[in-house]
């Protein structure tokens, strides 16, 4: 009778050990959802919101995403917005990030890599209908998120390849013509080699719009 007992407390505890990691937000879902709440709160010009999701961007101890290489600039970001909670707080005093947009990504490269920061963002324009394309190298899990700015709608297509013969996509398959205002995914790429990542965010809207990606 007390064998059965205890076995019952270690099953009823593992379960809730387990519920409690799958409950847990990760780093990048911190800042995904950061990122979503600070677009939203421009977008309905709520001073409040943005204050409160740039500090919320900047708890994440976000860095630039440096190994993210661009094949295919798009052009300057001025007039868009910039996923950083410098282009929020300046919104919130008052003054024009909009036209300070490209500085202010600028400035994200030049803070350098931060002593305790495990999230990868970078910011980039996609003009209307068209993709940007872009490749990383990496290893073990992949977490890559892609927010839009608002009224902007995109879609990932994603292609690992390493020297081993890995070829093989993860690319989205809901709402793919359409786009979304924000996507992600997750996967496990081998450990054993790197892997080259390309990475293409198709700009699904009528219209020029920026975009963050994130990285685990």
């Amino acid at each position: 009778m007390n064998r059965i007992f205890l076995i019952l407390v270690l099953v009823l505890a593992s379960t809730c050990l387990f519920a409690q990691n799958e409950t847990e937000e990760s780093p990048i879902q911190k800042a995904y959802e950061a990122c979503i709440a600070m677009r939203d709160a421009v977008e309905n010009n709520d001073t409040a919101m943005i204050k409160q999701a740039a500090e919320r961007l900047k708890n994440c101890n976000t860095r630039d995403f440096s190994n993210l290489r661009c094949k295919n600039e798009q052009g300057s970001l001025k007039g868009h917005m910039v996923f950083d909670d410098e282009f929020a707080n300046m919104l919130v005093s008052g003054e024009d990030a909009y036209s300070k947009a490209d500085t202010i990504n600028e400035n994200i490269s030049q803070r350098g890599q931060t002593a305790d920061g495990s999230i990868r963002t970078k910011n980039f324009l996609a003009k209307a209908g068209k993709s940007v394309k872009c490749t990383f190298t990496s290893k073990n899990r992949q977490d890559i998120a892609v927010v839009a700015e608002a009224g902007g709608r995109v879609t990932m297509k994603i292609r690992v390849t390493n020297k081993k013969g890995l070829n093989k996509r993860y690319d989205d398959t809901e709402d793919v013509k359409r786009g979304k205002p924000n996507r992600k995914t997750s996967f496990i790429l081998p450990n054993n080699c790197m892997n080259i990542v390309e990475l293409e965010v198709i700009n699904c809207s009528k219209k020029d719009i920026s975009f963050v990606v994130i990285n685990n």
